[in-house]
């Protein structure tokens, strides 16, 4: 009887197992959503970092887990894929993942159901949308309310009075509060998301208190960040020229007023 058994437990184990790698690529998309999907795809192109399409078949899984978990170690090692990934990307470091061993390994089911099923065919869907998939009219609305040329429904203060990003002309932002070109890429969208909606730095919430941003505002300026982080150029360096040129014009204009002056004075009898 026992012998007998033994058949039937394999064919079970046999067919137990595709349900358990499809159970746990599932997994592995909603952990990509929560934790990935910010600034990568799987097969839809580069976000702030690469598009991860066949990145176990390009990699072995204990490098992945290396660069997953500590990528600055890997980094700082010399490592060569590391290094010309950081130069590819505007030298923005990925932040270290805190993951289990399983969430791991669900995530690497993913990204190998998503290889089978070729580019553009294993797309998460997001419980809420992401600052990396706006419109261009949304990123649009919120440079004009970054900016200050659409007011805030509930009459808070534009960013620009305090911060700054590149892209806003030679005079700039403000320089106050930190300069917000890379803060998306830095805080991901789970960071991002809740400073807008809290707004609860000391600064902003004595600013924000009675005039908090409403929910459609919070999305347009998540969405003109994010399209800032992943723009390919270098922050801008010329402002510190205008402000340069700027005082030395008032100090020309300065010592030629002292000088007329003097010059009025000696021709008075």
């Amino acid at each position: 009887m026992a012998r007998g058994l033994v058949p039937v437990i394999q064919l079970l184990a046999l067919v137990a197992a595709p349900v358990a790698g499809a159970q746990s690529a599932s997994q592995g998309a909603t952990l990509f959503t929560q934790r990935c999907a910010t600034c990568h795809t799987v097969g839809e192109g580069d976000r702030v970092g690469p598009d991860l399409h066949g990145v176990m078949e390009r990699r072995d899984e204990a490098w992945v887990t290396r660069f997953i978990t500590n990528p600055g170690a890997v980094i700082d090692e010399g490592d060569p894929v590391a290094n010309a990934l950081l130069k590819q990307f505007n030298g923005i470091r990925m932040p270290d993942q805190q993951l289990a061993p399983e969430e791991l390994g669900a995530l690497y089911a993913f990204f190998r159901d998503c290889s089978k099923k070729g580019p553009g065919g294993c797309k998460p869907s997001p419980a809420t949308k992401m600052g990396t998939d706006a419109t261009s009219e949304e990123v649009a609305r919120g440079r004009r309310l970054f900016e200050g040329t659409e007011a805030l429904a509930k009459g808070g203060p534009a960013c620009f009075g305090c911060h700054d990003v590149r892209g806003l002309g030679v005079a700039g932002g403000g320089t106050l509060g930190p300069n917000l070109t890379f803060a998306f890429a830095r805080m991901g969208e789970r960071g991002m998301r809740p400073l807008l909606a809290k707004l609860d730095t000391p600064m902003m919430a004595a600013l924000y208190a009675k005039a908090p941003l409403e929910e459609e505002e919070q999305y347009a300026l998540k969405a003109y960040l994010a399209d800032v982080s992943r723009d390919g150029s270098k922050p801008r360096t010329d402002r510190d020229f205008f402000y340069l040129g700027l005082v030395g014009m008032l100090a020309v204009l300065g010592f030629m007023g002292v000088a007329f002056n003097a010059h009025a004075k000696r021709g008075q009898p």
